[in-house]
């Protein structure tokens, strides 16, 4: 699908020098300011700017002072080898727009993700620019590698039944209503617990994703079998890393997410054991290349 240009109508344009500001109405002005006079790549002598790790690193900006919420900024940076040859620096395209409008979907069909508040797009030259993505952050939320690496056996031996059907639940929405994401892993994956016990689940991170009026069998089990290869990775990374075996996620447990997923589709449901054998032939091919590149 062609990437979007087109804003929300909600969110206004703000230009000021070599930077255009697109952000939502209610914190044009809190936003601006920050933009244009506060962009710390370390935390300061109050600690209110903390600097955090995901993929890369990103800012959290408290949105009042002394308040709980807080913003998420993420600069837009390339990967592999383009990354350490541009940085930061992107030549024309519209990638940021069409993450906002993809985020603006999730919001309108009720797929649990980080609200996106704004863009700041700062021309270098020519049709050079560099940008960030605002978001705002889930408060209590941690990602599934944070999740599985922090935690006690014996709280995930406990937890990950419900962790897995409500994250099941999250990908299934997210694909009934035709996102595709780009890189679905545990580290673009949250969950966080609710005073009751309850689990939640959130998508993050669609940079890159695309929406398609509906999503194949294929492009399904394409994204559900990238983030079951994100799983494999890390276990055999921290077990090659600490020596230990891990508390494991068994086979059981993801018959039980795919069976989970694939309840509410009469065509899936029937064919969901063929799904499962494509994703064993999937993974043994996938465990062949980390041994060949010394991932394990």
């Amino acid at each position: 699908m062609p990437q979007i240009t087109k804003i929300p109508p909600h969110f206004s344009i703000v230009k000021n020098k070599n930077t255009t500001l697109y952000v939502k109405k209610e914190y044009k002005e809190f936003i601006s300011d920050i933009i244009a006079h506060t962009h710390p790549s370390k935390t300061d002598n109050s600690g209110s700017f903390m600097v955090k790790q995901g993929r890369g690193r990103y800012l959290s900006v408290p949105i009042k002072k002394n308040g709980e919420e807080r913003l998420i900024i993420r600069n837009y940076k390339h990967g592999g080898l383009l990354g350490k040859i541009f940085g930061n620096v992107f030549l024309n395209g519209n990638r940021p727009f069409n993450e906002i409008n993809i985020h603006e979907v999730a919001l309108q069909n009720g797929v649990p993700s980080a609200e996106a508040i704004a863009i700041a797009k700062r021309k270098i030259l020519g049709g050079f620019y560099s940008a960030d993505f605002i978001t705002k952050e889930i408060s209590g939320a941690v990602d599934l590698m944070h999740f599985l690496a922090e935690h006690p056996a014996e709280y995930i031996r406990e937890s990950k039944k419900s962790v897995i059907l409500v994250i099941a639940g999250l990908i299934r929405k997210m694909h009934d209503v035709g996102i595709y994401h780009a890189d679905l892993h545990l580290k673009n994956i949250l969950v966080k617990k609710n005073p009751d016990g309850a689990f939640e689940a959130y998508i993050i991170d669609l940079d890159k994703s695309t929406v398609l009026p509906q999503l194949t069998l294929s492009k399904r089990m394409k994204n559900l079998l990238r983030l079951d290869r994100s799983l494999e990775k890390y276990y055999w990374l921290q077990r090659k890393k600490t020596g230990k075996e891990l508390f494991p996620i068994s086979k059981t447990d993801r018959m039980r997410f795919f069976k989970a997923y694939m309840a509410n589709g009469t065509e899936m449901g029937r064919n969901w054991k063929a799904h499962i054998r494509q994703y064993y032939s999937s993974h043994t091919f996938h465990k062949f290349w980390w041994r060949v590149l010394r991932l394990s």
